[in-house]
């Protein structure tokens, strides 16, 4: 049977665990740094803003992005997660999902994870447990949903 796998996540570093059947401990299978949501604010707001060429003539004119680079950066790390996930559903690995992370931060796994892989889901703890031990993880997790595929919001 296909372990549950647990991502506890923000915008910088995401941390993925298999908890088995009937298992008492969590055993971390990844570590992801997000280098990019590192980068000083004033780096990532205040550089030059893309250009783009006019459809008559030679000239550029700058365009203005309507998305902050902060949420860029954020959907392109769920993104990367939400493929590590895919293929670990796909590979039957992971049979059910939990996932850990900022309110902010869930909207974004939310729009990357595809429609099958957001029904694996079964429970979603809006908190930022990245630097968290091990122990104050998997306390977040019911023992219920163990051995429960319904699905359950915090």
């Amino acid at each position: 049977m296909p372990d549950t796998w647990i991502l506890v996540a923000d915008t910088a570093r995401a941390r993925l665990f298999s908890l088995g059947d009937g298992a008492d401990q969590l055993e971390e299978i990844g570590d992801y740094i997000n280098a990019a949501a590192r980068t000083p604010g004033h780096e990532l707001e205040h550089g030059p803003p893309s250009r783009v060429h006019d459809r008559f003539g030679d000239s550029r004119h700058a365009i203005d992005s309507s998305t902050p680079p902060r949420e860029k950066i954020a959907a392109k790390f769920a993104g990367v997660l939400a493929s590590k996930l895919e293929h670990g559903s796909t590979s039957h690995r992971c049979g059910k999902l939990v996932l850990i992370a900022p309110p902010r931060f869930l909207g974004a796994l939310h729009t990357a994870l595809g429609e099958r892989l957001r029904k694996t889901v079964v429970l979603e703890v809006p908190k930022n447990l990245t630097r968290r031990n091990t122990a104050a993880i998997r306390a977040e997790i019911p023992e219920r949903l163990v051995r429960h595929t319904g699905r359950a919001v915090w």
